[in-house]
């Protein structure tokens, strides 16, 4: 479950429109294979991550991640902003908890958000 750092709840489905127009581009089993390999890296995860920072970090979300490209016209941006929406979507699902925040671009380096596990 995620919640902000105050505590609350937030929407999952945050950008719905982009987000279904993307995911109809690609197969279930594709999709499949994205949460599973994202609810992977964060069984292992002890504390944080930044969700701009697994692909490259991870062999099996590297493996996923062709198909999201595919899925937005080959465009790294929009691909990136999908691949986000999906970890979203996958925290907010997962049984344990966690805190997010989006990364302060100017001393954090890329866009994205931070997830931090809930104690």
């Amino acid at each position: 479950m995620l919640f902000n750092l105050d505590g609350e709840t937030p929407r999952r489905d945050a950008h719905e429109v982009e987000f279904r127009v993307w995911r109809s581009q690609i197969s279930d089993g594709d999709y499949r294979a994205m949460v599973d390999a994202i609810n992977a890296y964060c069984d292992r995860c002890e504390e944080y991550f930044c969700a701009s920072w697994m692909p490259g970090q991870d062999s099996g979300i590297d493996a996923a991640f062709a198909p999201l490209q595919v899925a937005c016209g080959g465009s790294q941006e929009q691909s990136s902003f999908f691949f986000g929406n999906i970890v979203w979507r996958v925290i907010c699902d997962r049984d344990d908890d966690w805190c997010f925040r989006p990364a302060d671009k100017e001393s954090e380096g890329p866009l994205g958000m931070w997830y931090f596990r809930r104690r």
